[in-house]
């Protein structure tokens, strides 16, 4: 099957319109509240902080056999298939809330959210001093996806932890 073009923007939360508000919201609770049944609070204050910049993988549904990616989101030509957000100082920063459509895993996406999401990481550390400073980007990955991620880079700090049942360890990858 043919991949989809996949479309990458990035924002803060009161930069976007209710719409794509509304897809975020829908498709990080379709997946980290009901797909994996971890209730708890998705929606954080973390989300609306000015300096925490959200990543939107997009892709154009289109029509036929060779473009079965789903329905356009409301308002919208396009189908918001997959998120991440990043936040925190330069010096210090997470990624977060990586997620992808059950129906577009496969595709590559989650990669070119990462992709991005480091390059966010980068531009925000330049500003840093490199002979008195350093930076680092953190997160919390879901146990299973540590391959995922350590092939950034990332390694496993600490021992694992629940968060909702869900079994998660800390990685640390260092911005050179």
């Amino acid at each position: 099957m043919k991949s989809p073009d996949v479309h990458l923007t990035g924002r803060a939360l009161l930069n976007m319109v209710p719409q794509q508000v509304h897809a975020l919201y829908k498709l990080r609770v379709d997946i980290f509240v009901n797909e994996q049944r971890a209730p708890f609070a998705e929606i954080d204050d973390t989300d609306a902080h000015p300096n925490t910049h959200h990543i939107l993988a997009y892709v154009h549904p289109g029509s036929g056999p060779d473009y079965p990616f789903g329905t356009p989101d409301p308002g919208s030509l396009m189908r918001l298939v997959g998120t991440a957000r990043v936040f925190g100082p330069p010096e210090a920063q997470h990624i977060g809330r990586v997620c992808v459509a059950p129906d577009m895993r496969g595709y590559g996406v989650a990669r070119q959210l990462m992709d991005e999401a480091l390059e966010v990481c980068k531009a925000r550390a330049a500003a840093l001093d490199p002979t008195t400073q350093s930076a680092i980007v953190k997160l919390e990955a879901q146990t299973y996806l540590t391959n995922f991620y350590a092939s950034y880079g990332f390694t496993i700090v600490g021992e694992e932890f629940e968060v909702e049942g869900v079994p998660h360890v800390e990685m640390h990858l260092p911005l050179q």
